[in-house]
């Protein structure tokens, strides 16, 4: 059942709906900790812009991280395809 969490991310307070507490207060660090970063690298830049900008790093990471995933479904296919023909194969022997 989802509960209200509080989260602190850039020194502002939001109350969030959650059904994983510690999950949701991790991954508000995580954002916290990439906001300040940038923010560190981009002082006159404003929290819109550096929330946009942490969105868009968000993005690609999982872009790419779906990317590997897929690329990582293809090769275990085909392994199962090689295995799959040598076992008929040595069947067929």
């Amino acid at each position: 059942m989802a509960q209200t969490v509080k989260v602190t991310i850039l020194g502002a307070e939001y109350p969030l709906r959650s059904n994983d507490e510690a999950l949701t207060q991790q991954l508000a660090s995580d954002v916290d900790a990439q906001l300040r970063e940038l923010q560190s690298k981009l002082p006159s830049q404003s929290t819109t812009t550096l929330a946009v900008l942490s969105a868009l790093n968000y993005a690609e990471q999982e872009a790419h991280q779906k990317e590997n995933e897929r690329r990582e479904l293809d090769r275990i296919a085909q392994d199962i395809e090689t295995l799959a023909a040598t076992l008929e194969q040595a069947l067929e022997n």
